[in-house]
């Protein structure tokens, strides 16, 4: 090798260090974020596939983050207790005053309307939760509704009927084995349609409750350093309208899961 290449190649070695050394440490590994398996059209398995509105949403967050991430469905009590656990983060979550003392939560990514389905013959029609008094009503296991409705679970307003899904429940309410549930509406039409229920079963005109969802880490966790950049993605993708469009392609195409 001639002086003048050898002087290239140690000239290029060294710019080529210090560009590394102005470049932001990159993480050596994918984050974990986990999804229901079993709350579509939001959040479900397909094969051994996380699908539906959020895997989309977190997909496009983090990509526009620069940061790799792994999104895995499992049973929603087991995300938490992972989430507990400090392996991994959790998206399509709930904020409530408990459960901001252990997860640092990121800025908003979603607002899911609950509404209360119940069978058409019945009389008088719940409005509010308080007017499931004395009623038996069907929840999924592991969930928090927001701290108004767990407190009227907890205070004995209603018995909850804890179901592993919104199709358990519905068929449930469906044999009158509960009189009423929970659902957020996006999902609880779906499951209507899909089940043929439309001649047994309505909703409430108006939501009980509007909850805010998002993407959270354990505070003990390493990955809430990069909550700054993820809420920053999370903002654009909003404003350029990119969150909205995911939620209405996917709800375009719900029947078909």
């Amino acid at each position: 090798m001639t002086f003048l290449a050898r002087f290239l190649a140690t000239s290029l070695f060294v710019v080529g260090m210090a560009v590394l050394a102005l470049m932001p440490a990159t993480r050596s590994h994918a984050e974990t974020i986990y999804v229901d398996e079993a709350n579509p059209p939001f959040m479900y398995r397909a094969g051994d596939k996380a699908t539906g509105i959020y895997p989309a949403m977190i997909q496009a967050i983090f990509l526009h983050a620069g940061i790799d991430v792994d999104i895995v469905a499992v049973p929603w009590k087991r995300a938490i207790e992972n989430l507990d656990a400090n392996k991994g983060g959790v998206a399509g979550i709930y904020k409530n005053l408990e459960r901001q003392k252990k997860y640092y939560f990121s800025d908003p990514i979603h607002v899911e309307r609950l509404m209360l389905y119940h069978h058409r013959d019945i009389a008088p029609k719940p409005d509010e939760i308080e007017d499931l008094r004395g009623q038996t009503v069907g929840v999924i296991r592991g969930w928090s509704y927001g701290d108004q409705i767990d407190d009227a679970r907890k205070r004995g307003v209603f018995t909850a009927s804890e179901a592993s899904g919104d199709e358990q429940n519905f068929q449930m309410l469906s044999l009158g084995r509960v009189d009423s549930l929970i659902a957020i509406q996006e999902a609880g039409d779906v499951w209507i349609k899909r089940l043929k229920l439309d001649e047994k079963i309505t909703r409430g005109e108006e939501p009980v409750r509007e909850n805010t969802t998002y993407i959270v880490f354990n505070r003990a966790s390493s990955a809430i350093s990069m909550m700054t950049v993820i809420n920053r993605s999370i903002e654009e993708l909003r404003e350029n309208g990119t969150l909205q469009r995911i939620t209405e392609d996917v709800l375009q195409g719900a029947s078909n899961y």
